[in-house]
């Protein structure tokens, strides 16, 4: 995507959890409006991919659905993988066109603020 498309990356625990649920539904109620600012989602944990995919459809997802098993390389790679649990910290990356990470969201309570904030720091962009 470097050089033609935002990315925002959101990093979870697993698959099939109440709070992830809710903030994945909130991605793809957004999902059109993150389309029109030239904007990729990717949504990934340790979970092998059949889950994901399972998960992804069980609550209509549109965007890709990725995973790190069995390496862990990709949360590793962005610090965000937690050894003790074997998964991965509720993190959210939002990556410029040009590769540059620009923001980043920490919060594993409140699951609404995800892709509420990634979807204003980009709409940030376009009018500055």
């Amino acid at each position: 995507f470097q050089g033609k498309k935002n990315i925002v990356i959101a990093f979870y625990a697993a698959a099939f959890t109440g709070g992830w649920e809710r903030e994945l539904v909130g991605f793809q109620q957004r999902y059109p409006e993150f389309e029109t600012l030239n904007t990729e989602i990717i949504a990934t944990s340790v979970d092998l991919y059949p889950a994901q995919r399972a998960f992804g459809d069980h609550c209509g997802v549109t965007f890709m659905m990725g995973t790190s098993y069995p390496n862990q390389e990709i949360p590793k790679a962005f610090g965000v993988y937690n050894e003790e649990r074997a998964t991965d910290q509720r993190v959210t990356f939002i990556i410029d066109t040009e590769g540059i990470i620009r923001h980043v969201i920490e919060d594993a309570q409140d699951m609404d603020r995800h892709p509420r904030e990634a979807l204003e720091v980009i709409q940030s962009w376009s009018s500055a």
